[in-house]
């Protein structure tokens, strides 16, 4: 089979397509023929080795969307032929990988391969801030970074079908734009508009109930100041590798949470309940896949470039199969 390796870490460029030994299910796996692999983030940093790889030639990706080749002989809850995405599966940039059924759910028909390579990581991990972590409830305010983004934007669309009041960031009006398809209420540019004033005005000096942050290490006291008394913040992500300290006196007056949230941690029982709510959602229209753009498995270079160049707002996936 084809498949994409890096054997040592570095940038983009440590890429290349190679043929491999096709693999075999395990009793309890299945093997999945993929269709489209999406590219996360935290694809970069294993490549960079930020995170460590257990061996060379190593495979990158956790998302896919393809088809059931094979099943191992226990598996009983998928078939041959049945269409899948699935998440934290090691090593989805290749024509065909195993994975635990743990970790596989059906696609929707309405769904096409490419988009249901964008569902794994950011839309659970955005379910998994909303519900899990943060249990958003009808009629409260949540302050989402990031709109445009891969988790951004789909914690916009599950927070208006929940019926919250949407405050959403952006930084251009392309981004703004983004952020207001989505569905959400209030667009902040916090590029020329000051977060703090327009949150309040939002909601009345109130504040918000939740706040979802993919960069808390540069925004805690700030989101501190922006929340209600008994308030929640979910940090998802800090690109900056830094510690910032707690604003413990903030945190106690607001009676507040912060809470942390990683999807490789997550319980099999809570992804497998997200990804239920979340195919719901993508059945009734009231999700839509936040596809940017798609490579074919050979460009991976370009892909990973275009991803750390932020040329795109979306999940980019590479077409395989």
């Amino acid at each position: 089979m084809k498949a994409v390796v890096f054997n040592q870490y570095g940038g983009p460029e440590v890429l290349e397509t190679t043929s491999m030994k096709k693999p075999s299910p395990k009793p309890d796996d299945i093997l999945v023929e993929v269709k489209a692999s999406g590219i996360n983030p935290v694809d970069t940093y294993f490549r960079k080795g930020i995170r460590e790889v257990p061996s060379f030639p190593h495979i990158p990706h956790f998302d896919l969307a393809g088809v059931v080749a094979e099943v191992g002989s226990n598996v009983q809850s998928l078939e041959i032929g049945d269409r899948v995405w699935a998440t934290n599966i090691k090593g989805t940039a290749a024509e065909f990988v195993t994975a635990s059924v743990d970790y596989v759910y059906r696609l929707p028909d309405n769904i096409s391969f490419e988009e249901g390579a964008t569902l794994g990581i950011p839309v659970l991990t955005a379910h998994l801030s909303l519900y899990n972590r943060a249990h958003l409830k009808q009629r409260e305010n949540v302050l989402i970074y990031g709109a445009s983004g891969a988790v951004g934007n789909a914690a916009v669309q599950l927070a208006v079908k929940t019926g919250a009041t949407v405050l959403a960031t952006a930084s251009s009006e392309v981004k703004e734009n983004i952020a207001k398809k989505a569905g959400a209420h209030h667009v902040i540019n916090y590029k020329n508009e000051n977060l703090e004033d327009k949150v309040l005005a939002a909601t009345n000096n109130e504040g918000v109930d939740v706040i979802l942050d993919m960069s808390l290490s540069e925004n805690m006291e700030s989101d501190f100041n922006l929340l209600k008394t008994g308030g929640r913040i979910v940090a998802i992500g800090s690109p900056k590798n830094n510690a910032p300290e707690l604003p413990w006196r903030l945190l106690n007056q607001k009676h507040a949470s912060l809470l942390g949230v990683l999807l490789f941690t997550a319980s099999v029982d809570a992804l497998q309940y997200a990804a239920a709510e979340i195919n719901d959602s993508l059945t009734n229209g009231s999700l839509k896949p936040h596809l940017a753009t798609s490579f074919k498995l050979e460009e991976a270079v370009k892909a990973h470039k275009a991803l750390e160049a932020n040329t795109f707002n979306g999940t980019i996936v590479l077409q395989i199969g």
